[in-house]
């Protein structure tokens, strides 16, 4: 049987693109645990910050920050085993960006001067969808998606909502967190 060049052409593209698909399943895959880990993590520490401020302010999100970040290890390194060898030879990079990251939050938090906890809250709120954007970039549009409804609610939370605040970035954007890694999870 002779297949013709164009024949050949297609099938080489069919297989591209099911390579493709495969990676954007495995990428959104890997994301959705740290995605419903977080969402958890800001939902809970919001509520308490609206409903029992003196304890959320003060002990809230370092509590909070501390079991998301041990749980996310305790992802990241179940994930590492189910790797193999020469996948996981990588993944200090994924590490070392995020150390990247949260030195770049210090950074900035030591050059512009903060007067509000909600501004702390939505200077986070802005970061993280512009890294899901930039993920999305690289993976697939639904972590584009999910960056930029947080972008959205974020400031819609910071210019329109009042005493409220936490609440809604509570239910919105923890909201948005949770039901974004229950959606990638289930593609």
């Amino acid at each position: 049987m002779t297949i013709s060049k164009d024949d050949a052409a297609l099938a080489l593209s069919e297989i591209d693109a099911a390579g493709g698909r495969l990676r954007e399943v495995t990428a959104y895959a890997q994301a959705a645990p740290f995605l419903v880990i977080w969402g958890l993590v800001w939902m809970a520490c919001d509520l308490t910050d609206q409903f029992a401020p003196a304890f959320g302010y003060r002990y809230g999100w370092t509590l909070g920050v501390v079991l998301g970040t041990l749980a996310s290890t305790a992802v990241g390194v179940s994930m590492g085993r189910k790797k193999a060898q020469s996948a996981n030879a990588g993944s200090w990079r994924y590490f070392a960006s995020w150390l990247a990251i949260a030195g770049f939050i210090v950074s900035l938090f030591l050059v512009i001067p903060v007067t509000s906890g909600r501004e702390v809250h939505s200077v986070f709120g802005l970061l993280f969808g512009f890294i899901y954007i930039v993920m999305g970039i690289w993976t697939g549009w639904r972590l584009v998606a999910l960056g930029a409804a947080l972008i959205a609610l974020t400031l819609i939370g910071f210019y329109e909502i009042g005493h409220w605040y936490p609440l809604f970035m509570g239910l919105v954007s923890g909201g948005a967190l949770l039901l974004g890694g229950l959606w990638l999870r289930r593609i």
